[in-house]
């Protein structure tokens, strides 16, 4: 369990630098929020199956990933028309 726990937080702490060098477009860093969600999905899969436990957590977090990855394309698509583009660089001008 103890392996398993120090793979997640090494597969996190990459996922996280790999987001903040993501520099360029928003769809990449959503893309790498979604997969630490993801990786925090399967993480507590992995936890109540050790202790025999309900997934409510599990559904709970999922329906918060959902909502989140909706409100990202959303905010994304405004921020297309607004601006026509994609690139975070393009915030600041």
């Amino acid at each position: 369990m103890l392996m398993i726990l120090e793979l997640f937080l090494l597969m996190l702490a990459l996922l996280q630098l790999l987001l903040f060098s993501t520099t360029y477009h928003f769809l990449s860093s959503l893309l790498y929020l979604e997969s630490i969600v993801l990786l925090m999905l399967v993480f507590i899969v992995i936890i109540n199956y050790k202790m025999n436990d309900s997934l409510s957590v599990f559904l709970f977090v999922l329906t918060l990933a959902v909502c989140e990855a909706s409100l990202g394309l959303t905010l994304l698509i405004s921020f297309l028309k607004l601006k026509s583009n994609d690139l975070i660089s393009s915030c600041y001008s």
